[in-house]
């Protein structure tokens, strides 16, 4: 039986719509595993902390997280920059407060730290260089999600057969 036209339009849009998401969501990934794997071979200085704290993310879908925050200061010839990125990454939290705190703890206000900058932009700064493996989970939804879309664009959904001409059962 043959599909109605409102049925493809709605499974089309859907699809388009689903697509979109997967590729952006590919794309970003994509780039956060690109300049990770990049942070290897930037050079370093060493730059001072400015602050290190845990913080609460309350009212996030998937719970109550803790993210680790930090500011620090470096110099790259004889300009000063401002970074805040420990890594590469998109993380909300992910970290129970014990596992926060002990990440926070070897970053002591004043004291030195190792800062990873990218010699063609040095304001892009990294404390923790290379990809972040959650980003490979993400590019993996977003590639699932661009399967479903080519799916929905191309299966063809099925008419209920009890509504066919005249309303009649067999």
């Amino acid at each position: 039986m043959a599909e109605r036209s409102g049925q493809k339009t709605i499974r089309r849009v859907a699809a388009v719509l689903i697509l979109l998401m997967g590729l952006a969501l590919v794309q970003d990934r994509v780039r956060l595993l690109l300049a990770g794997q990049q942070s290897h071979d930037w050079p370093t200085v060493t730059g001072e902390v400015v602050d290190a704290t845990v913080t609460a993310l309350a009212g996030t879908q998937v719970g109550l997280g803790w993210r680790v925050q930090i500011s620090y200061d470096y110099e790259v010839d004889d300009r000063s920059f401002t970074g805040s990125r420990l890594r590469f990454s998109r993380r909300l939290g992910g970290r129970t407060r014990d596992q926060a705190e002990q990440a926070v703890v070897s970053y002591v206000p004043g004291g030195p730290i190792e800062v990873h900058y990218d010699p063609e932009q040095p304001a892009r700064s990294v404390i923790v260089p290379g990809p972040d493996r959650r980003a490979w989970f993400g590019l993996i939804v977003g590639l699932g999600l661009a399967a479903i879309a080519v799916t929905f664009w191309t299966v063809p959904t099925r008419s209920n057969p009890s509504s066919n001409a005249g309303g009649r059962k067999r």
